[in-house]
Order: C-alpha cells, then structure tokens, then sequence
C-alpha cells in the first residue's frame, strides 16, 4: 500500500496530535493493512485500510457491499459487548470513498500467539469463548431475517424473509441434497455407513429446530486475541443463522478445518497444522463452555461438526469440477491436486465418524 493511503485515512481521521512516529503497521490481511495508532491520554486505536487489490485482483468500489460489511461489524460488536464487556471493540466507525477506505476500532492488546499457549491454556481460552458464544447465540438478533446480512437502503437484515420453521427444514433438506450428490460421484468411499449416519442424523435434526441467532463465520486465530484471563474477537463476518450450527463449526474448524488447511497459501504462515493439538484444545474447551455437560447438546453439536465435514467434502468436489480456478480459490484452496486430497481428508473422516462403533 502507498504511504499516500495512510497520510490519506489520518487526515479523513481527524484526530489531533497524532504524528506519524506514533502509527506503526502490525498486521496484514488479505482485504486490509493494519495500523496501530498509540494515543497519550485516551486508548489507542487500530486503523484498517483497505486494500486496493485482493487475491490479486483490483476491487471495484461498491457502496452498498462497504456499508454492509461495516455496518454488520458495528452490530456485531454491539451484541457481543452486551454479551461479555468489551469482548469486542467498544470505539469502531468507518470512512469510505473512491480514494480511500478504512475502519477505525479500539485497540485490544496484543495477546499471547497460538504455538506459545500451553495445553491448559488453550482448554481455558476455548472454555471462555464456548460461554461467550453460548449467551451471544441465545440473545434476540436485533435484525430481522435469516442469511447473508444485507443494506437495504435503511437498515440491515437478513436476506431471506421467511418462517424460520420453513427455513429449518430447507436447510436439513440442503444437506440431504448435497448427499445424494455425492454418492452419485465415482469418489471412493463407504457410501453406506455415510449415507445411513446422515440419513438418521437428518430424521432426529428435523425434530430439534434451532433458534436464528447472529453468529460469525470468521472464528479463526488471526480474528481472536488470546490474553491468558480473557479473549477478544476482532473483525467478524457476521450472519444470521442457526445457534447450534455455528457452535458445531467452531468446533469443525479447530478441530479439522484449520490444520487440513495449512499447505494453502493463505494459511502457510499460521502453521495450524504443527499447532493442531493445541487447536483441539481450544475446541475440547469450547465444547465444555458451550454444552455446560448437557449430553443432548453435545449429541446435536457433534452432529452439526459432521454436517459441516459433508459440506465441505461437497464443495471441495465442486470446486475440481471447475474448468479453471480463480486466483482467490488458488490462494485460499490451493491447486487441484491439493484439493482432491483434501477432499480424500474430508471423506475418511465423514466414514470415520460414521462408522457404527461411534454411534452407540
């Protein structure tokens, strides 16, 4: 990034007697480069500007997608302080125009790095965000609808307007589709037991709806500070979904997604796979804050874990059927040969928790 988009945002920021000595870059993502500004009298500030080119690719400037995605953030902060004391940023606004854009937040520490956290450590930080995550998805959305959150001019909601009960069974209908897909593929894999765990799983999920909460896609190690007697959540991507859907998730990433995911160029730096012990424990703690020992709640988290592996296994398929693949799917994916073996990854564990010696 130029200099020029940095000198642009601090003067847009108008903030006094900041000179450029107290403004130091700390992070880089694939949208943003990261600034901390460190302030005298009142709490420092993070400033993210947005990148010009994403995965290698110049972004157009869309109004309404900045005022969504920002707006979405602001909400979810809002919650999520109701929920635990500034878990999230309490400060955050952004600025957006053709020349530059950019968010401004508190500045909530730097925190302890994964590969330093000890077994215990990491089972208590994963405990603090199971109960965290608990209480944030049984509060009331303060938006009305399900999905994707959007701007319609006014205010954000949910894109789809719809019954949630009619929601829910499209959704247990969606993952018996994506199951008939690919047992019709030639992949090779005990389609049996698969089919018959889904198939039961589905008939028992129908008849425990889940409540619409405002739950956040982004739970990875780069978005959570660790500090050893609390954590913070920073830059989320908010949606409106199912409570126990996105608890099982969260398990599914540190438990199976992270590490399967570390020779794709966009993970190589996190190393997850040479940390994926201590990734279990965040989730094993996470589990035991979330379900609090009820052994119902664990039996529908790990169902909701083996739907998101099926999910997986049925885009990874998808995406090597594509003729040719995007820079950003190269980046975040990786080439083809690494995606069918990470597809082979996803179908021994969907047999391996299928198999009937787990069930019982």
């Amino acid at each position: 990034m130029k200099d020029d988009d940095l000198n642009n945002a601090i003067e847009k920021l108008k903030i006094e007697n900041i000179k450029m000595q107290h403004i130091s870059k700390i992070g880089e993502g694939a949208w943003h480069n990261v600034y901390r500004i460190e302030r005298n009298v009142e709490e420092d500030l993070v400033l993210r500007i947005r990148k010009k080119k994403a995965y290698g690719q110049l972004q157009a400037y869309k109004d309404i997608d900045l005022i969504t995605e920002y707006e979405s953030s602001k909400v979810y902060y809002h919650q999520a302080n109701q929920c635990s004391f500034n878990i999230c940023p309490s400060v955050f606004d952004y600025f957006h125009e053709e020349s530059v854009v950019f968010t401004v937040e508190s500045f909530m520490g730097k925190g302890k790095i994964l590969q330093c956290l000890s077994h215990s450590e990491a089972f208590a930080i994963g405990e603090k965000l199971g109960e965290f995550f608990k209480v944030m998805h049984r509060k009331v959305p303060e938006l009305q609808g399900f999905g994707n959150i959007i701007w319609n001019g006014k205010h954000l909601e949910g894109q789809k307007q719809q019954e949630a009960s009619y929601i829910w069974q499209k959704d247990n209908d969606f993952y018996l589709s994506i199951l008939n897909s690919l047992t019709t593929t030639d992949l090779t894999f005990n389609r049996e037991i698969v089919v018959d765990k889904i198939l039961n799983l589905i008939e028992n999920r129908r008849k425990n709806q889940q409540k619409i909460s405002l739950v956040n896609q982004d739970v990875t190690p780069e978005n959570i500070i660790f500090h050893l007697d609390k954590v913070s959540l920073i830059d989320p991507f908010p949606r409106l979904d199912f409570d126990l859907k996105y608890a099982g998730y969260f398990v599914f990433c540190y438990k199976f997604l992270l590490p399967i995911y570390s020779n794709a160029s966009r993970y190589q730096n996190h190393e997850y796979n040479k940390n994926s012990k201590i990734l279990s424990r965040i989730a094993d703690g996470f589990m035991k804050g979330y379900i609090n020992d009820n052994v119902n709640l664990l039996k529908c988290l790990l169902d909701e874990y083996i739907l998101w592996i099926l999910l997986e296994a049925y885009e990874h398929y998808e995406t090597l059927n594509k003729s040719e693949l995007d820079p950003k799917t190269l980046q975040q994916m990786g080439d083809k040969e690494m995606i069918m073996n990470r597809l082979t990854l996803c179908l021994n564990e969907l047999e391996k928790l299928s198999s009937p010696s787990l069930t019982k």
